[in-house]
């Protein structure tokens, strides 16, 4: 090799020239940034590895691959500028500087490393940069000192440390990188020996002198521009199929015949097969599929995880908020990259790549798992997946990993039924109950080949889901193992959009519940069977017309709340409201909720008046007649029910189907909260009869104005009407007190037509107060109160004319 190009060490680089100096041009020393911690961790591990390495003859040392520069000279001295490589030479600068330190070799290091009281080692980057690598060479602090702190606190504290060095980026990333260099190297000892052993060395880079081309800004760019750096993925690869030759050290794995070792296995599907499958998944503007490789492996990392460790909970945070090819030290570190994830790695590749780079399922096509369309989320956005999705992902896994090369498609098939109904149906607002249902699913795994079988037979087959959806799933499997023509009838109304597997309510309104408490299945004859799946059918097909897979199939006027409303109470509390449901299955006041019923008294007795209304619906018939007549004809309902079957306009004004009761007030909110606008029950229905031109007539000279919906609780919402009288139109409000109604107005109009508040306080008994006057109406009699007000003032006036 030429005298430019050579494989030297740090020493010899020195030697052959007496100083080195990291030239304006380039930028702060950066691998001790916060945001370098991989790449930091990375590096040092390699290279406390090299020390772990026999010397002598045959001992080949850690090669750091090229380092670019060029030459100049300053008086006698010959400078080197390095143009690539300064990074890695000033990490290996301060590991000489530690080890010196550690092993007690200053004179040695102050021989090679020192020209005077001057570091040989310097940055032209910041004056304060060279202050600081000159004191640092001359700086021997106490062992005991050192084990008591950390070294960044031990230099910060010196008398020579300027504060204001505390600015300078290469100082702050040179004093974390002692810091990192102390937590590897502290008891590393002989260290520095083998490290300026320059017949046997431990560690090497290749030097290309440029000599006396002059160190321009074009010259820097033209050389960092020589080719692009290594992708994320790229050095993950490489990092890995060095992790896979200690996995699989004497294991070997076929491609077309022939044997290879697990990591060229590896490489060599990523390079052909696996790179074509994911060739699909590349982003169209780059033409790299990087990113979705290392989802797709961030993903499967995190899957292969051990649910049981309290720091499961750690692990889930871990995959939220970090990414692999960000945090590759960590991941190591932490396991994450064991055998496990390795083998599932190459199983999951593999299976879906199975035709070439088209995704290939194991499962048949079905409404409970879908392995294409979860796989596009493991390469778009893993840390997105919902708690479920991971729940399902992991069966899944671990039932492919159980089964070896013997996978069942249909028992595979059952199984994801069988786990997906459970944690559709399971609420998971906190980690932990992810990390419940996870450890569910490894117990359920011995049972995974006959799922049904262990359910039917079990009384509390599992825990770790919601237990209501337990109970419903024994209960299925019991009834598909007991007769056949249960599967289709089950499998059709699981399917549907929204009732997504949980049927319970069917299986109670068809009679089949009732049944099972009064006798085994086993004693159940066939006919019965039969009977209880034709109720069943006829229930699902009701359920069908008025449930579509986004919830309630509304119809005009608000038919089904109303018809609903007319059989009896169902509405369902939400926080301090009652709401008449909306179709969110997340909301705590839902339909789905309504379908669930759940073991309170609400609950079942809102599911029970839906039964009554399936029950009354025949699909002979045209629907909304249906629904028209069951609203026409209800009888002796609460006035707040009656008032909202006859007035569909409460419906629409209440937004988020919300109503709040405070004492005998029944607010109708615009949003949840009474900050918001909102409106008044009785007194809006009111104002909804007044705009009938039929009643509006028989109040003349009463007239509307408008309804005076408010936010807040300073005011009333209230009718706003006028009252005609010799040429004024004077104001008045009615609003709602309790059991009634009060007519309220400002005496100060009435001023110009005393004879008119006269009237009103003799005839009416309307109180006359200071600034008011005011009468307070049962409700009951308000339309006849407003007629005989119109009355008597019609007759004043006319006495008056």
């Amino acid at each position: 090799m030429s005298e430019s190009s050579s494989q030297i060490t740090l020493r010899q680089l020195l030697s052959r020239h007496q100083r080195i100096q990291i030239p304006m041009i380039q930028r702060d020393y950066a691998q001790g940034r916060p945001a370098f911690e991989d790449v930091r961790e990375e590096f040092l591990g390699t290279l406390k590895q090299a020390f772990t390495l026999a010397s002598g003859e045959d001992a080949r040392p850690l090669n750091l691959d090229f380092i670019y520069g060029s030459v100049e000279k300053e008086g006698e001295s010959n400078l080197f500028l390095p143009l690539d490589g300064q990074q890695r030479l000033t990490t290996l600068f301060l590991l000489h500087w530690y080890l010196a330190w550690r092993d007690g070799n200053q004179d040695e290091f102050g021989q090679v490393f020192c020209e005077g009281e001057d570091s040989r080692f310097s940055y032209k980057v910041r004056p304060s940069s060279a202050e600081f690598f000159n004191e640092l060479v001359n700086f021997w602090p106490a062992r005991e000192v050192a084990d008591e702190s950390s070294m960044s606190s031990l230099i910060t504290n010196q008398a020579w440390f300027f504060r204001y060095w505390r600015l300078d980026p290469t100082i702050q990333s040179c004093l974390t990188m002692l810091d990192a260099i102390h937590n590897h190297f502290a008891e590393v000892t002989g260290a520095y020996a083998r490290l300026m052993d320059v017949k046997h060395p431990v560690i090497t880079f290749q030097l290309l002198d440029l000599d006396h081309f002059g160190l321009s800004d074009d010259l820097y760019i033209k050389m960092n521009a020589r080719g692009k750096p290594l992708t994320a993925f790229e050095t993950f690869k490489a990092r890995f199929e060095h992790e896979l030759k200690g996995q699989f050290a004497d294991e070997t794995r076929e491609i077309s015949g022939q044997n290879f070792t697990v990591a060229d296995y590896f490489a060599r599907r990523m390079d052909t097969s696996w790179a074509d499958f994911f060739w699909a998944y590349r982003d169209k503007e780059t033409q790299l599929y990087d990113d979705a490789l290392m989802n797709f492996f961030h993903a499967v990392a995190f899957i292969c995880r051990d649910p049981e460790p309290s720091s499961y909970l750690e692990d889930i945070s871990t995959f939220k908020s970090k990414s692999l090819k960000s945090a590759y030290a960590l991941y190591h570190k932490g396991g994450w990259l064991e055998r496990d994830f390795s083998i599932t790695l190459m199983l999951l590749l593999e299976t879906w790549s199975a035709q070439g780079n088209r995704f290939t399922p194991l499962l048949p096509e079905n409404p409970y798992f879908n392995e294409e369309i979860l796989f596009q989320h493991l390469v778009s956005d893993p840390s997105s997946l919902a708690y479920t999705d991971l729940v399902q992902f992991f069966a899944y896994v671990a039932f492919i990993r159980a089964s070896g090369d013997q996978i069942e498609p249909q028992a595979l098939l059952e199984w994801m039924r069988v786990v997906f109904n459970l944690s559709i149906n399971t609420n998971y607002d906190r980690p932990a109950d992810m990390q419940r249902s996870l450890l569910a699913v490894r117990g359920l795994l011995p049972h995974a080949g006959d799922i049904l079988g262990y359910f039917a037979t079990t009384d509390k087959p599992t825990t770790g889901f919601s237990l209501q959806q337990i109970n419903e799933e024994h209960f299925k499997a019991e009834l598909l193992l007991a007769h056949t023509g249960w599967r289709e009838l089950i499998e059709r109304a699981e399917k549907h959009g929204y009732f997504k597997g949980q049927i319970e309510f069917l299986l109670d309104f068809c009679g089949a519940m009732a049944k099972r408490h009064t006798a085994e299945l086993s004693q159940w004859k066939n006919r019965e069977h039969l009977a209880l799946q034709q109720s069943f059918s006829s229930y699902l097909a009701k359920a069908e017309t008025m449930f579509s897979a986004r919830g309630l199939d509304s119809l005009p006027g608000y038919r089904w709340e109303r018809a609903l409303l007319s059989l009896g109470d169902y509405l369902l509390p939400s926080g301090y409201n009652h709401s008449f449901l909306v179709n969110s299955a997340s909301e705590q006041a839902s339909w789905k909720r309504l379908l669930r019923g759940g073991a309170g008294e609400v609950g079942q007795r809102a599911r029970g008046l839906l039964q009554k209304l399936l029950t009354l619906i025949d699909l002979e018939r045209p629907l909304e007649d249906q629904l028209d007549e069951l609203i026409t004809n209800a009888e002796e309902l609460d006035p707040w029910r009656r008032i909202m079957v006859d007035t569909p306009n409460v419906f629409s004004y209440c937004a988020e189907h919300a109503l709040r009761w405070e004492g005998n007030h029944i607010y109708m909110l615009r949003k949840s909260r009474m900050s918001g606008m909102h409106a008044e029950l009785f007194s809006y229905h009111l104002s909804e009869q007044l705009d009938s031109e039929q009643f509006s007539k028989k109040i003349l000279p009463w007239k509307k104005v408008e309804y005076q919906p408010v936010s807040g609780s300073e005011y009333a919402p209230s009718l706003y009407l006028t009252l005609a009288f010799r040429g004024h139109a004077l104001d008045f409000w009615i609003y709602s007190v309790s059991g009634g109604f009060r007519i309220d107005a400002h005496r100060k109009a009435f001023k110009s037509v005393p004879g008119l508040e006269h009237l009103l306080v003799t005839t009416f008994n309307f109180d006359a107060l200071k600034e008011d006057i005011r009468l307070d109406v049962p409700r009951g009699r308000i339309h006849s109160t407003l007629r005989a007000i119109a009355r008597s003032v019609k007759a004043l006036e006319a006495e008056c004319a």
